[in-house]
């Protein structure tokens, strides 16, 4: 069954991505990823966007959210195989330090913190970031959007 997700990319004005840092219980595989999850049955994208935000790094009122991107995608984690089809949106923030407000035990135990990254510094680490091509697609964002301004 392919599980409806939604993906922030959280911008601060030095347009900046927050991306969280965690560990894979079972392969100890270390990475980032943006913040967001699962969408839940009746839940908008844009309620699953400020509720996984306020979850994940206590962010409240998160301004509402520009669609961007969607991709299916198949991940593995803690020894599991995952079906998502995810929409991506996109979220202008002042900057702020995460402090998680309502982790699940999973998360608790998997999140080691976060870091908010340039486009460039994304496309030059040697760190694995999720999704791989994630500094390419902000740069070509950033791009359209001052194309667009």
């Amino acid at each position: 069954m392919v599980r409806l997700a939604v993906k922030l990319i959280l911008l601060d004005p030095d347009d900046r991505v927050l991306l969280i840092h965690a560990k894979d219980p079972k392969s100890h595989a270390e990475c980032w990823y943006p913040v967001g999850g699962g969408v839940e049955p009746g839940e908008s994208l844009q309620l699953a966007a400020a509720r996984e935000t306020y979850e994940e790094t206590g962010l409240v009122d998160l301004p509402a959210g520009t669609p961007v991107w969607r991709r299916d995608h198949r991940y593995e984690f803690n020894g599991q195989a995952f079906d998502v089809h995810e929409e991506w949106l996109l979220h202008r923030v002042e900057h702020f330090t995460p402090a998680p407000a309502n982790l699940s035990p999973h998360e608790a135990r998997t999140i080691l913190g976060f870091r908010w990254w340039h486009a460039q510094d994304l496309l030059t680490t040697t760190e694995t970031i999720f999704p791989p091509q994630l500094g390419q697609l902000l740069t070509r964002l950033s791009v359209e959007v001052r194309h667009e301004g």
